[in-house]
Order: structure tokens, then C-alpha cells, then sequence
């Protein structure tokens, strides 16, 4: 009896140290491990709030910008990226908005391509909507609109520098044994540039989903003025803005966290060549109002300087309003009817910049009184 029993204890012991049931706990154990562990990074690399929202589609190549930043006060992932701060200088500008950072010139070279990290619209084009000939294709909402509008700015100055040097051999060729210069890109007063900036997306609004560039009214007032966009509704007290011209059209609104933002959509064809605005700085002016004329002085702090509202200072040419063009007449030596003329709602005249407030640029040229 004794030796019976002595065998089974030895039998259930050997049982309990059988190898194929302890390997398969350990498995178990290991997967469970594993299991918690990914579940674990799953709730860190979840709280990289953003991360979805820039990527390749929305950003373009921007998307290269993007990273996940670890905090440990917080023990979360914060998303870090970069995007533009757009605004309008000469090319001879050396300080930007943000401070220690290139300033980048947008003058549609495959160079400043690279280094503004956009494409050829049309490239940009074939790219999101796969285009074939004529076929019909869906508008990319995925995209962040100010990718596009850097986009067709690179393919503005490419279609108006390649147009222009067209030019003197087209209409004019020079005698033989001189050479035409073409003012080229340096010569301008008036360019788009940018700079890039460090964003973190815990800074973003929560009704906002998509990365924003950012730039102020005047610079884009006078980029809307350069892409042959016209302004037809500009009321500041309902918050309704909307420009549209040459295929192009923004629409802007109020938003409570960042003041005005703007949208920019393709409507149509565009085109850059004899009917671009000329890059000069007096296209400032003349979006808000203003002309200046031959009795300006010409310095160096222009730029700087707001136009003297004195309504007897000829050198800038108050035409904001139809009140203001007939006061400018008078002030002009115009006789009565003149004045009226610009008063009466049932006559037609043609702007360089349509809507309320146009600009009359004959007369910033040609100071004639009007007998």
C-alpha cells in the first residue's frame, strides 16, 4: 500500500512539472504582455491629437513637417508642424514677420518650388484630381486651400515672366546689335513671400480641422489685387467678404478664435499676361482707396507711410467711395457735372478694380481739369 501510494505522489509530481503546460502559460503571460503593452502605446500615440489631420492630402508637402513631440509633465504626445506666414514685400526685403527664419520668395523658379515646398498648379492639378482630358472630376475638400493658392502663385510669375519675354520679339524686335532688357523678378516692388512657422495643435481651435496659414488684410488685399481677383462684397459689419476674377474666388467670414479667415477656391481658367496687374508697390494704394499720382514724392519710407487724407493733397487721389471720386473732381478744378456725374447711379464706367470701392486710374495718371 505504501508503495503504491509513494508511485501516484510521484506521478502528480512529475504531472505538475510537465514542460508543455508550462510553455503554454508562459505564451499566454507573453501575449497578455503584449497585449497591455500595445494597448498601452495605442492611448499614448491616440493622444497625438492632429496627426491624422496633417498629412499628405491636406498639407502637401508640407505634411514632411509634422512630428510627434513626447511631454512628460503630461505624459502625452503633442503634434508639432509648420506652416506658412504669407505676406507681400520687394524682393529686396530682409526681415520677415517671423523673426531668425529665411524669408522665401514666391518668382516661380523650380528653386523656390523646393524650398516653398509647393507644385506647378497644373502638377498640383493632376495630382488630386487625376484629371483625364476633359473629364469631369470632384473638388478636393481634403486639401487645405492655402496649398493651392501657393500653388497658382508660383504659376502666375512662371505664365507672366514667360509671357513677357515673349513680347519684345513679338511686337517689337530691337535693331540689330542691341538687346532688349526685360525687367525681371528683382526689378519688381511688389512680390509674394513667405515664411515657414512652428504651429503645435493644441493651439488650434476645435471647430478648426485643418492646418491654416496665416497673413493680415492688406497683404491679402493686395495678393487678391495681383491675381486679377475683384472684390464684390467687403462689409466689415455683417463679417461677408468675397472676391472672384480671372477663375478665382475667396470667401472669408468671422471666426471668434482667429479673426477673419479666408478660404480660396478654382472657379474657372486663369491666365497671366497682358492682363496681370504690374508687380509695383502703388498697387497697395489702390485696393484701399487710393491713387497716387505725379506729385508724390518718392522715398524710401513710402512703404512705411499711410496716404495723406488731406482732401488738398493731390499726390494721392482719394477714390474710395462715389462721395469721395466726386470730391476729388472738385478738388481737381472739375466743373459741376463731372462731379455729378460719378453721383448718379444710372451711369457706367469702367475700374481697374470693380465694386464700390474702384479706383478711376485714368485719372491717377492724367491730372487734366475737365472744362
Amino acid at each position: 500500500m505504501s508503495d503504491n501510494n509513494s508511485g501516484a505522489n510521484s506521478n502528480n509530481g512529475n504531472g505538475g512539472d510537465n514542460p508543455a503546460v508550462n510553455w503554454t502559460a508562459l505564451f499566454v503571460s507573453l501575449v497578455a504582455l503584449i497585449g497591455t503593452i500595445a494597448q498601452v502605446l495605442q492611448q499614448y500615440y491616440s493622444s497625438a491629437a492632429g496627426y491624422q489631420n496633417c498629412g499628405e492630402s491636406v498639407m502637401g508637402e508640407w505634411h514632411k513637417s509634422k512630428k510627434r513631440r513626447f511631454r512628460w509633465s503630461e505624459l502625452r504626445f503633442e503634434v508639432q508642424f509648420e506652416s506658412p506666414v504669407i505676406f507681400v514685400c520687394p524682393p529686396s526685403n530682409k526681415r520677415g514677420p517671423v523673426a531668425n527664419v529665411d524669408i522665401l520668395f514666391v518668382n516661380g523658379t523650380d528653386d523656390s518650388l523646393t524650398k516653398t515646398r509647393t507644385l506647378w498648379a497644373s502638377d498640383e492639378n493632376k495630382r488630386i484630381n487625376a484629371m483625364k482630358g476633359n473629364q469631369v472630376h470632384t473638388a478636393d475638400n481634403e486639401r487645405a486651400t492655402w496649398v493651392t493658392l501657393l500653388s497658382h502663385l508660383q504659376s502666375m510669375e512662371k505664365e507672366s515672366d514667360e509671357w513677357q519675354k515673349k513680347q519684345p520679339a513679338k511686337d517689337a524686335p530691337p535693331p540689330a546689335g542691341q538687346k532688349v532688357e526685360i525687367a525681371g523678378f528683382d526689378s519688381h516692388s511688389l512680390v509674394v513671400a513667405l515664411q515657414p512657422k512652428k504651429r503645435s495643435w493644441d493651439t488650434m481651435p476645435p471647430d478648426v480641422r485643418k492646418p491654416y496659414a496665416t497673413t493680415t488684410i492688406c497683404h491679402l488685399l493686395e495678393i487678391a489685387a495681383m491675381m486679377g481677383i475683384y472684390w464684390k462684397e467687403f462689409d466689415r459689419s455683417k463679417g461677408k467678404y468675397r472676391a472672384e476674377g480671372n477663375g478665382y474666388m475667396l470667401s472669408g467670414s468671422n471666426h471668434h478664435d482667429l479673426g477673419l479667415m479666408f478660404t480660396f477656391h478654382i472657379t474657372g481658367k486663369n491666365h497671366f499676361g497682358e492682363n496681370r496687374v504690374i508687380p509695383v508697390d502703388e498697387v497697395k494704394e489702390m485696393c484701399c482707396g487710393s491713387a497716387s499720382t505725379i506729385f508724390q514724392e518718392i522715398n524710401d519710407t513710402r512703404r512705411l507711410e499711410f496716404p495723406n487724407e488731406d482732401s488738398k493733397d493731390l499726390a494721392f487721389l482719394q477714390l474710395g467711395s462715389m462721395n469721395e471720386i466726386a470730391e476729388t473732381m472738385v478738388q481737381m478744378e472739375c466743373n459741376t457735372n463731372t462731379a455729378d456725374y460719378f453721383l448718379r447711379p444710372d451711369q457706367k464706367y469702367t475700374h481697374l478694380f470693380p465694386g464700390k470701392d474702384a479706383l478711376v486710374t485714368i485719372m491717377a495718371v492724367k491730372l487734366i481739369p475737365v472744362s
